[in-house]
């Protein structure tokens, strides 16, 4: 047996009774009974004590005798206090104490008296546990008379093992059926921290699903904003959490499945799983709290292969592939690039479709990774993390994948930045990712979503599908000779605010036409180019809004970022003239079909009237490019593309 002595202090002004005759006068001279302190007072026990005894002093400071009751607060008084000083106390439950005495006398001549409050820690603690609630906080209210407010309020602090579940569980379902081990470890409270401990005994508890598991999940999803469905019956088996005394962990399996006890195949998404421990231990008691397992059972596209378009999406299966020196910074943990890759190439589907704010794109495009077989690539020379998707082809199924991203981790002394290219075998693509980092946060950071990494990939993925930099179309004013003007390519997703939130970025509609143009096969940014590039240029020249009788035209290439020097001069009676396009942008004859990328990025096309007067017009090779792809992808009409433009001299 243990004993406390604690003196409360309660003013007891607004007695409402007293036990016996009780009338005005009497109340009058009962004038004031106080307890020594007053408030919210810690009581600290061990479930391994039968009693624990604490002495509650009262002190008459009034004038003549009176009797005081002493009783329990109810629940909903208790409530009340909880309200009011933000606690959470529940009521200690009958048959766990007892008070000596329901009321307290005094003479005339007593100015103290004394109560005793008995807890029984070990019927406490049965309590606890075959309740299943280990979150509750237990006090015992006091009151005076007839009063209905919390006088004062008894917190019991006991100290007693507990068996908790450990962090949260992930499942991927990559195979028809996984199973991982859940572990599980006893506390105790010691001096208000919990503590891990060995087990009190041998342990052999169940999981279970939480009750009202379905309103559960709702108030989940609504809380952190996600979209999960419970895990239905069937696909699951939750096993026993087994330890040794002595020890200190348990353990317990889990299996999810693919396909239902039912025979059907579990819908592809995110499901989450609540459960908890159940059954009753006499050594020690099952946390109330819930284990939350979350799953994926991502649709892998198994049945399709290269060049897939159905119509509504395309879908392109990716080889992943990490640097050698990054995966052993992170101890070889692949489950750790697994998961990150996965929660990063849904935000880079997210993001490359969402960018389409126009609803141009004609199909939904999917970016399948491949997250059973990650490869890992060593680093050989300056140029071999540029070729992995052909160092490993024996490792790439040709007939699925189109597509393989390597991830560089660790930057070798002659090593630069990424993008998108290198060698890679026959109708394949390969995009270096350089995320060169110097220890685990920053490859946590770049492995997943926190840093840029899925929003350059997004970019490099446009030129997968046939894109050009239109930046490269970027002019200084400073580097223009001519008349001073710079340039600024139309906004998105290729000009270099790749790096912008979805929210403040999108496709332009240039961009979206090649990638409509190039659909699901394998494509060549510069042929994509040339073979959807006007044949013809149409230029109208007018004077102030007129025909113009006749005029010059001078074309300024932009070279190595400058614009000095005329490549082209044609002078035209009339208003307008006809060129060919590919002449014009390619800088050699036939170079479209031999050398496709050997084009002007931007000309300044110069207007001189007959009288002398100029007008000046900035064109981009987007921007021809984009009315080739209008006649030849979007509109499929028969015969020459035409761009035409008017330049109005002033």
């Amino acid at each position: 047996m243990k004993h406390y002595n604690f003196l409360f202090c309660l003013l007891a002004s607004f007695l409402l009774f007293f036990a016996g005759a009780c009338n005005d006068d009497d109340k009058k001279a009962a004038s004031l009974v106080c307890f020594g302190e007053s408030g919210r007072v810690s009581a600290k026990i061990s479930y391994l004590d039968e009693t624990s005894e604490f002495k509650i002093s009262i002190l008459n400071k009034g004038m003549g005798a009176l009797t005081l009751p002493i009783g329990v607060c109810t629940q909903s008084e208790l409530d009340a206090y909880n309200e009011k000083y933000s606690t959470d106390y529940t009521l200690l439950p009958e048959g766990t104490y007892k008070l000596s005495e329901s009321s307290v006398s005094f003479t005339e001549t007593d100015k103290s008296k004394e109560l005793t409050l008995t807890v029984y820690p070990k019927k406490l603690f049965d309590a606890i546990r075959n309740s299943g609630d280990t979150g509750k906080q237990y006090a015992l209210p006091l009151k005076t008379g007839a009063q209905n407010i919390c006088e004062v309020v008894y917190a019991i602090e006991i100290t007693y093992p507990e068996l908790r579940l450990e962090g949260e569980t992930y499942f991927r379902l990559l195979d028809n059926e996984v199973t991982q081990t859940i572990e599980a470890r006893t506390y105790e409270k010691v001096n208000g921290k919990f503590l891990p401990t060995t087990n009190k005994g041998e342990v052999s508890m169940p999981l279970v699903l939480t009750e009202n598991a379905k309103e559960w999940v709702k108030k989940y999803n609504k809380t952190y904003e996600t979209n999960y469905k419970l895990l239905p019956v069937g696909a699951y088996e939750l096993g026993t959490v087994i330890g040794k005394e002595g020890e200190e962990k348990c353990i317990a399996s889990v299996t999810v499945k693919r396909t239902l006890s039912t025979g059907t195949p579990l819908e592809f998404g995110k499901y989450i799983l609540p459960i908890q421990l159940s059954s009753i231990d006499e050594r020690v008691a099952a946390s109330s709290e819930i284990h939350v397992i979350t799953v994926s059972n991502p649709n892998n596209y198994d049945d399709t292969g290269i060049n897939y378009d159905d119509g509504t999406n395309i879908i392109y299966h990716v080889k992943l592939a990490i640097d050698e020196e990054g995966y052993k910074m992170m101890d070889e943990d692949m489950e750790f690039f697994k998961n990150q890759f996965e929660i990063q190439w849904e935000e880079i589907n997210k993001r490359f479709n969402a960018l389409d704010k126009k609803n141009i794109l004609k199909r939904n495009y999917i970016f399948v990774p491949d997250l059973k077989d990650i490869i890992i690539f060593k680093y050989e020379n300056a140029s071999s993390n540029w070729n992995v998707a052909y160092d490993y082809r024996d490792r790439i199924d040709s007939e699925k994948f189109q597509l393989v991203v390597s991830y560089d981790f660790f930057k070798q002394e002659d090593e630069g930045g990424g993008g998108y290219g290198g060698k890679a075998p026959e109708g394949m693509g390969h995009i270096k990712v350089t995320c060169y980092s110097n220890n685990k946060d920053q490859i946590r950071k770049c492995a997943g979503i926190d840093g840029l990494i899925d929003e350059s990939i997004v970019h490099e993925l446009g030129h997968y599908r046939g894109l050009i930099d239109t930046y490269n179309c970027s002019l200084n004013a400073s580097s223009n000779k001519v008349n001073g003007q710079g340039f600024q390519p139309e906004r998105g997703n290729m000009m270099g605010a790749c790096y912008e939130p979805t929210e403040k970025i999108e496709w332009s509609e240039y961009e979206m036409y090649v990638i409509n143009a190039t659909g699901a096969p394998h494509c060549s940014i510069w042929e994509t180019v040339a073979d959807y590039f006007p044949e013809n240029m149409e230029i109208s020249v007018t004077e102030n809004g007129q025909p113009a009788e006749s005029f010059t035209l001078k074309f300024y290439p932009m070279k190595d970022g400058k614009i000095e020097t005329a490549s082209r001069t044609h002078t035209k009676e009339g208003d307008k003239i006809t060129i060919d396009a590919k002449k014009l942008f390619w800088k050699a004859e036939g170079w479209w079909d031999s050398y496709p990328w050997e084009f002007y990025y931007l000309f300044l096309v110069e207007a001189i009237s007959k009288d002398g007067k100029k007008a000046y017009r900035m064109l981009p090779v987007y921007e021809v490019h984009k009315q080739g792809l209008l006649d030849k992808s979007e509109y499929n009409i028969s015969g020459n593309s035409t761009f035409r433009m008017t330049i109005d001299i002033k």
